[in-house]
């Protein structure tokens, strides 16, 4: 089995066929994707099957844009962090835009932050990546907390420059560079 990255209780790796219907499960819930640009409601097997195929691609391409967050007590699905080009307008090349998500079960156990330190890690290691980027509903708290605890700066609320599934009207922008992730001590566990 492939492991991107190991953390004290995660396993960052591809994401496996055999998962899509546990994909299914997780993202098929409003709470989960309702801050979530590009992952359409309901979510169904036809549209896991289309994510899995992409997902293939890129990891054959030798650039994974998808890093599947499973436990490492028994290597089950929990959530997914991406790293790919950045949507809209605005962003500079070596611009990469880190997102995620988390199954609602492990909400409030640090996960999603720990899961994001080690994706940021991997995102800087690519030689053309100069700064990490990220948007956020103003309302999303629990994800600017992410961002925050990753070292991300705070952008202006400003509107939406491209077209969204959800129908928000503003977002914050956050970025982290790799001179301030570089200035950052070595940490490990959750935070």
């Amino acid at each position: 089995m492939v492991i991107y990255a190991e953390t004290g209780r995660l396993l960052l790796r591809p994401l496996e066929k055999r998962e899509l219907p546990r994909l299914v499960a997780l993202m098929d819930d409003w709470d989960v994707v309702r801050w979530l640009v590009v992952v359409p409601f309901p979510y169904t097997k036809r549209d896991a099957e289309e994510f899995y195929a992409t997902t293939e691609r890129a990891n054959a391409e030798g650039t994974p844009q998808f890093y599947a967050i499973a436990l490492k007590s028994n290597n089950h699905l929990i959530g997914g962090v991406g790293l790919h080009p950045p949507r809209g307008n605005g962003y500079a090349e070596g611009d990469v835009e880190i997102g995620y998500w988390l199954g609602k079960d492990y909400w409030g156990h640090g996960f999603m932050s720990e899961a994001v330190h080690a994706v940021a890690a991997l995102g800087f290691v690519r030689p053309t990546t100069r700064a990490l980027v990220a948007t956020t509903s103003p309302n999303n708290k629990a994800s600017q907390n992410v961002l925050r605890k990753l070292g991300m700066r705070e952008g202006e609320v400003r509107p939406l420059n491209y077209a969204v599934l959800r129908g928000g009207t503003q977002t914050i922008p956050w970025r982290l560079t790799r001179e301030e992730q570089d200035k950052k001590p070595v940490v490990s566990g959750a935070d």
